[in-house]
């Protein structure tokens, strides 16, 4: 209702706008690639009204995963091994919006795909863009507020091969961005828009 009192007020005081961005209140309990079924049962229908009325919209996503068995793409990230690990080889579970959450280790190509994957339904909901937030990684009850300088990056070779935080922590991001441009073009999305 909101989204659309704002789209309705740019258009009746007739400032220019083409864009309107979504921030995390749009999911269901802050868990990335949902919809909260009560303020936003119909997306795709938002979307379109959007649309008709001259604006795109550009969604945020997160790199923290709420770590919750029996949401799908919890279940998935672990069933493929995808987190970034710990020193003992155990996903790092640090605190981000949702509270405990595990990272994607964006440094591996497979992980990269899985999450590229997670795109399709996503974007079939009329999703023009993704706003790609918190991926410092932002981690709310660590020291340095990022994974633990010693957690561990099982990057592939052309990235230099498995190493610390410190050293991936600079790439984390883009090869988030990497992943997630992947998923628009494996979605057929031929301009991905993804900041």
């Amino acid at each position: 209702t909101r989204v659309r009192e704002v789209a309705a007020e740019f258009r009746r005081r007739h400032i220019p706008c083409d864009v309107l961005w979504l921030d995390i209140d749009y999911m269901d309990g802050f868990r990335c690639f949902t919809f909260n079924p009560t303020a936003f049962p119909d997306p795709a229908a938002l979307a379109a009204d959007l649309h008709a009325q001259g604006f795109h919209s550009v969604w945020m996503i997160d790199c923290g995963i709420k770590k919750d068995p029996g949401y799908s793409v919890y279940d998935s990230g672990t069933a493929g091994n995808h987190w970034v690990h710990d020193a003992a080889g155990q996903p790092v579970v640090g605190s981000v919006w949702p509270g405990p959450c595990v990272f994607p280790d964006f440094t591996r190509a497979e992980t990269r795909a899985w999450w590229a994957g997670l795109y399709k339904d996503f974007l079939g909901k009329g999703v023009d863009g993704v706003w790609n937030d918190m991926n410092e990684p932002s981690v709310f009850d660590s020291p340095n507020k990022t994974l633990p300088l010693d957690a561990r990056h099982r990057a592939d070779a052309d990235l230099g091969g498995a190493g610390n935080h410190a050293r991936y922590h600079n790439v984390y991001g883009m090869q988030m961005a990497r992943a997630t441009r992947q998923g628009f073009l494996a979605a057929g999305r031929t301009e991905p828009f993804v900041l």
